[in-house]
């Protein structure tokens, strides 16, 4: 039972990754949202774990789901949908989960931590283009949930999208800086 639940959600969340379902299409309950914010939290503290210590990783994962949350109540207030904040921080961090998991053999395959070299091997290159086109594919997912929670266009949401990437790049870099060697 337990198993064909998660499956169906599973399907339910790949399916807005393929652009093909809404954010409302996702069951309103804070309960499902609490799930999937636990996991989406600890797969991105786990993938930043990759590259910096533990203790860093912990404080980047919180505050990004802390400003995914934030973000997305701000922009649903400014358009009066508020109401709509259940479900689309859900299909936020739903997709987001998928994407981390998509991410994961590409961190690997990259080696992250070791790309101070260089000259960056096939495989490595292979995973940059691999984390690029994920990257893309991530902030198009995130573009269709804002523009069908705000009732917006696609260029709009897409601009959305960016400037919460940004906002989220800007706090974690600025909350723990990246280490250069």
């Amino acid at each position: 039972m337990i198993l064909s639940i998660a499956k169906v959600l599973f399907l339910a969340f790949f399916d807005i990754c393929r652009l093909v379902k809404r954010p409302q299409d996702i069951p309103e309950s804070r309960n499902l949202l609490t799930l999937c914010a636990i996991v989406y939290g600890l797969l991105s503290i786990w993938l930043a774990s990759l590259s910096q210590p533990i203790e860093s990783a912990i404080v980047v994962g919180t505050v990004e789901l802390v400003l995914i949350m934030v973000f997305t109540l701000a922009v649903l207030q400014a358009s009066g949908k508020s109401s709509r904040w259940t479900q689309t921080v859900t299909a936020l961090v739903g997709t987001g989960i998928i994407i981390s998991i998509l991410a994961f053999p590409i961190y690997i395959l990259l080696g992250v931590g070791e790309l101070n070299e260089v000259e960056l091997s096939t495989f490595q290159n292979i995973g940059l283009l691999l984390l690029a086109a994920l990257s893309c594919w991530n902030i198009a997912i995130m573009a269709h949930i804002l523009r069908h929670a705000l009732e917006i266009n696609f260029a709009i949401a897409l601009f959305l999208a960016i400037t919460y990437i940004w906002i989220i790049f800007s706090f974690t870099s600025a909350i723990v800086p990246m280490e250069t060697n």
